[in-house]
């Protein structure tokens, strides 16, 4: 075999395989730009649509419905008699419950904390003081219990202070809430 037919011979392969791989670069380059400029497009549009006030509105609305659902959440978990209701353990010492009690207040708060900046600092406050009222409840009701006494008087002396109240914390906090979001609803 000459030099001239072992050219040709290579050619033969080497060429539509460079055309192959050229053509692949090429389109593959190509999709990646248009894939870029539509993203740019995508971008600049929801830009111009959240620097309206409609367009802010539809994008933060559904996440402070979300908030205001979760903070309306952890208020009636917190609620002396449906944390009662749900962590009752009648065998459990009065201390212990007790402190199962405040460790669930201070569970669900931390876990809601973010919440706050979907919220008026006004409701906001409400919501701290409707968990501190609710703590005192129960601090209050374990102060006259011996160190014998079980879940189960402790939770009798929580409901017999809830019963003594007007409205609980917790359903002051739930309804400035409701207000809220009502007021935004109708802006």
């Amino acid at each position: 075999m000459t030099t001239t037919e072992l050219v040709l011979q290579l050619s033969k392969y080497v060429i539509p395989a460079i055309v192959f791989f050229g053509s692949v670069y090429y389109f593959t380059n190509r999709w990646f730009e248009i894939q870029f400029a539509k993203n740019k497009i995508k971008a600049q549009e929801l830009k111009k649509e959240t620097q309206t006030n409609g367009g802010l509105k539809k994008h933060y609305f559904p996440m402070k419905v979300d908030a205001t659902q979760r903070l309306v959440l952890f208020l009636e978990r917190i609620a002396p008699n449906n944390m009662i209701m749900r962590l009752y353990n009648p065998a459990l010492p009065a201390k212990a419950f007790q402190q199962q009690l405040l460790e669930n207040i201070r569970t669900e708060f931390e876990h809601n904390l973010a919440q706050q900046i979907f919220v008026s600092s006004e409701v906001w406050k409400t919501i701290v003081k409707s968990k501190e009222e609710v703590i005192k409840i129960i601090n209050t009701a374990s102060t006259n219990l011996d160190g014998s006494a079980l879940a189960g008087e402790l939770s009798q002396n929580i409901f017999k202070i809830t019963a003594q109240l007007n409205t609980q914390p917790t359903e002051i906090a739930i309804e400035l809430i409701k207000l809220e979001l009502r007021k935004e609803l109708e802006s």
